[in-house]
């Protein structure tokens, strides 16, 4: 498979797009890891609330940004299908009504619920994220790599989110079990494992040798390998070990996470809209 190579024209103008989908994905995957902690009944109210707020708050300035997003006679300029991308807006104000719906679900008692809500809310998410995915030209119909990047950004990012804001409810009552504390930075840690081999993957098959001779290009990658998995996945790693005794110590960690995991994503997503590799 030959190397993709940056797209012409100013990349600046992708920027609303990879901001769209970064929020996007915090909101999936924070919303995966709240069901995933709820349906094992370990997951605090409080939490629930306040997670599935912030999923909300994330996905209505994605919805904010729709306007910006490529122009249709600016789309094809930097390597993008404008029809995806329209396709990509209303797919956002669905996923808004599904978050909303899944923060107004925290406030009933009934699991079954909240699991319904919280299940759409990750299927919309993902799926939003992969009409993402096919704006990119060209994009081979099944390039497994290229359409689990999002997805997989989504468990790291989201996950680093909802871990970190759980780790609050330790600092005010310790005593909790740190089952579910664990539970979340597992995620983060599997989910930016499959990242590093997706990553691997794609330089192997020599994704990104069209980069190497762009200067910041070349910084998003190194960021994206070094910060965003390296640093993410020990981190993670170590909040995960830590909770078991310190549970105010795995939370600072997963504050850490959280920042390396963000700035990881956000180098891939620029990457990924301008060249095409699945990082």
């Amino acid at each position: 498979m030959t190397a993709p190579i940056a797209a012409q024209g100013n990349p600046i103008v992708t920027l609303p797009l990879v901001l769209a989908v970064v929020l996007v994905e915090i909101a999936t995957g924070g919303a995966f890891v709240l069901w995933f902690l709820d349906r094992r009944g370990i997951a605090p109210g409080g939490f629930l609330k306040l997670t599935a707020g912030v999923d909300a708050v994330c996905v209505a300035a994605a919805v904010g940004l729709i306007p910006t997003i490529i122009p249709r006679e600016l789309a094809s300029n930097v390597g993008l299908d404008a029809a995806p991308l329209g396709s990509f807006g209303q797919a956002l104000a669905v996923l808004l009504v599904l978050a909303v719906i899944q923060l107004m679900a925290t406030f009933f008692p009934s699991r079954d619920l909240r699991a319904v809500a919280g299940a759409l809310t990750v299927l919309v998410g993902v799926g939003t994220l992969e009409i993402a995915t096919i704006s990119l030209q060209p994009l081979p119909a099944f390039d497994v790599l290229a359409y689990a990047v999002l997805p997989l950004g989504a468990l790291a990012l989201g996950g680093s989110d909802a871990a970190m804001l759980l780790g609050h409810w330790y600092l005010v009552t310790p005593k909790l079990s740190p089952a579910p504390l664990q539970n979340a930075a597992l995620i983060v840690v599997a989910a930016v494992a499959l990242q590093g081999a997706v990553v691997a993957a794609t330089i192997a098959r020599g994704e990104l040798v069209g980069a190497a001779d762009q200067v910041g290009l070349m910084v998003a990658a190194g960021l994206r390998i070094g910060v965003g998995i390296a640093m993410t996945f020990a981190v993670a790693l170590a909040g995960w070990w830590t909770a078991r005794m310190n549970t105010q110590s795995s939370t600072g960690l997963l504050y850490v996470g959280l920042g390396t995991a963000l700035a990881g994503e956000i180098s891939a997503r620029v990457l990924f809209f301008l060249t095409g590799a699945a990082v």
